[in-house]
């Protein structure tokens, strides 16, 4: 395993003429800027994250998202380089200058716009960089019949039209995706650009091809990204069948971990009812269902005595603590438990039980820990989900004893 030793850098911009605010537009269920930096503390080989903005808006969803913590840093940006005309590595030497950037000694750019981008792929950059290049920047093998143009018309470079071969055998051409980015601050300061000196080439699936530049990458990547989270997500395993109770958690999972405020000040929630939905089967069922919360307040109560549930903690200090007491009251173990959360504040609880969920959108802490990840996102029915596959796990075994 690499060491622990590389800074990550991801520009992103207020301004973006082709898709305005696309740092924050939703892709996969989740903000674009969310995957990049979520693959970045993935990766076992970096030490900090870097986001160089001068959106406001950007700055306050950072710090709003807790589950970053001291981990993700914002730098001063200077407004030289926010314009059309700044150069990436402009904001790479401005970022340099930083406090947030002291001894930083190894640096990797991440782009935004790659959200395909995993963890996996910054540790296996960043092992071929120290295996002896100087830079290392990231392609993807494209498989096309090229042509160009000359004096005496088109000609093609890689296969003589007589013999045309099948796409898949031809060798391919090494192209940059954007993804990600290599080198030392040394390095970076001397020559002022992004790669240099003896340059690594390190290869990504095809699927990382596109960038969000264009409201159609939009599109495109929000389908790649739903069909990974598809793939990721496996059957509910054997645990399922055991499961008297079903805990979870309320911001992020039964709502979408946005928050409305009055003109009162009162905060208000939106909830989803195919969420609801779930409780009133899994009651059916005869399975205990319960919330637990770190949260208080007369909409949680208000939405808990709608759900009819069996348990509702409110400003809990710690959740596993208060699992355990459940389960004493009703006689259970863990071992007979489901929980979905999102958040580092989840983890402890979700390692713990029989069965544990995430909703897609759910933070790396929490979904790496998760049994089964949900295909949909906290606020949008991840809980109706997750009781559907306990149910029909418990309904199979039941078909099974027959």
């Amino acid at each position: 395993m690499a060491a622990v030793s590389l800074t990550v850098v991801i520009p992103v911009r207020a301004g973006s003429r082709g898709i305005p605010g696309k740092n924050l537009r939703h892709v996969g269920g989740r903000p674009l800027l969310d995957w990049v930096v979520d693959a970045a503390l993935g990766a076992a080989c970096v030490d900090r994250v870097l986001v160089s903005t001068d959106d406001p808006a950007i700055r306050r969803h950072v710090l709003g998202t807790a589950a970053w913590c001291d981990r993700v840093l914002l730098p001063p940006r200077a407004p030289a380089t926010a314009t059309d005309l700044a150069t990436t590595e402009s904001v790479l030497l401005d970022v340099m200058d930083s406090p947030q950037a002291a001894g930083a000694g190894d640096i990797a750019l991440v782009q935004a716009t790659s959200p395909l981008l995993q963890a996996a792929d910054l540790d296996g950059a960043y092992a071929l960089y120290r295996s002896g290049f100087d830079s290392v920047l990231s392609v993807v093998r494209q498989r096309r019949f090229r042509w160009r143009l000359g004096a005496d018309g088109a000609a093609v470079p890689d296969y003589d039209p007589a013999a045309r071969p099948r796409r898949q055998d031809l060798a391919g051409h090494l192209v940059e995706n954007g993804a990600l980015y290599i080198t030392s601050r040394q390095a970076l300061l001397r020559t002022r650009t992004r790669v240099s000196g003896r340059i690594g080439l390190f290869e990504m699936p095809e699927e990382s091809y596109t960038e969000v530049d264009e409201p159609a990458d939009l599109a495109i990547v929000d389908a790649l990204l739903r069909r990974r989270i598809a793939t990721v997500a496996a059957e509910p395993p054997a645990a399922g069948t055991r499961v008297r109770l079903v805990l979870t958690d309320v911001d992020g999972v039964l709502t979408d971990n946005g928050m409305t405020y009055l003109g009162n000040g009162v905060e208000a929630k939106t909830y989803s009812a195919r969420d609801g939905k779930g409780f009133e089967l899994l009651r059916n069922a005869g399975v205990r269902t319960g919330l637990i919360t770190s949260e208080q307040g007369p909409q949680i109560q208000a939405r808990a005595d709608k759900l009819r549930v069996d348990a509702l903690v409110m400003a809990s200090r710690d959740k596993l603590a208060d699992a355990i007491a459940l389960c004493e009251r009703w006689g259970l173990s863990l071992d007979e438990v489901a929980f979905i959360g999102d958040d580092v504040h989840d983890v402890a609880l979700l390692e713990r039980v029989g069965l544990a969920g995430a909703p897609a959108d759910a933070m790396a802490a929490a979904s790496s820990v998760a049994d089964y990840r949900c295909r949909t996102a906290g606020g949008h029915g991840a809980f109706r989900e997750f009781a559907d596959v306990i149910l029909a796990a418990q309904l199979t075994a039941e078909v099974n004893l027959m």
